[in-house]
Formats: C-alpha cells, structure tokens, sequence
C-alpha cells in the first residue's frame, strides 16, 4: 500500500515521503475499520499489510529522519517523544497479534491503536514537521527522502517470506 518514487521522479523530501506514508496507513485503516468480524480473512490480510508496513516505516523514519534531529538541541525533545510513540504502537501491533481478529478483544485493541497511531500521524504532521523545516536544511531533507525510499524497499523485501522449492515436513 506504499508506493515509493516511480523511476524517472524527482525524489521526495523527508517530509512528503513520510506524508506519503501516512496517507497509505490512513487508507488501510479506514478499509480495516470498515471491517467486520465476520471478515476475518480479509481484515488480517489487511492488518497483517499495515503492521509490516507501519514497522518498517517506524524503523526507517526512526533512523533517517529523528536520529538526525536527536544530534541537535532544538528537537531532542520532540525527536525522543516521537520515539516513544514509535515504540507504544509497535506494541499494540503485537499485542493485537495476541487475539483473533474476530473477536471483541481485537477490535477495542485496534480502536486503541487507531487513535495513538492517527494522533501520532496529526501531530507529526501538524507540529514536529514545520519545526523540524526550520533545522533541516533542504538539501539534506532530500537526501533523507532518498534514503527513507531505499532503507524501507530493502526491508520490506527483507521482511517477506523466504520462498523454496521444499516445504517442511
């Protein structure tokens, strides 16, 4: 459900590349919500999607976009929230693992991560990026952009399953 920079684009900034992103979970999510239990097949195939794709993108952004803020004063603070919020959804991504996506359980779980991960995206969006412009000068937003394409296509490769010949016995 991400789709990164097409050959032959320009490459995007930091910034539009994690907007990018979060306007393909933001998609996922309505679908997952419109969901219902008896859907099952579909809705883990869908949460299944957005859990690896929300984990790489955290793990990626993490390291391109917030390690280079953590380096400075002005964002240390906000860099470091960030993270915290990174590590609470991948949390309740597991904890989600836990029960069938059927059940009641799943669905309050969900809704709990809904709103941590939708509110984490909003102030993102909202705060931490006008601030972060102001210290990231644009050439080097670009190259994070670049980055960011190229550290999560290599990891969302990494995370598929291996494919062989044999299956176990």
């Amino acid at each position: 459900f991400c789709s990164p920079v097409r050959q032959g684009s320009s490459p995007m900034n930091i910034f539009d590349r994690i907007k990018q992103d979060h306007d393909a979970a933001r998609t996922v999510i309505a679908e997952l919500k419109a969901t219902e239990p008896h859907e099952a097949e579909r809705r883990q195939r869908l949460f299944d999607h957005l859990k690896l794709d929300m984990w790489s993108h955290h793990k990626v952004e993490e390291a391109t976009f917030y390690a280079w803020l953590r380096q400075g004063e002005a964002m240390r603070g906000d860099a470091m929230e960030a993270y915290n919020e990174h590590h609470m959804a991948n949390g309740v991504f597991e904890e989600l693992d836990t029960f069938p996506v059927n059940s009641e359980e799943w669905g309050m779980k969900f809704k709990a991560l809904c709103e941590l991960v939708e509110h984490h995206m909003k102030e993102e969006e909202r705060d931490f990026f006008p601030e972060a412009r102001k210290v990231i000068p644009p050439h080097v937003a670009e190259a994070m952009g670049a980055a960011f394409d190229t550290r999560k296509a290599a990891m969302l490769e990494a995370m598929q399953p291996l494919e062989t010949e044999s299956s176990p016995v």
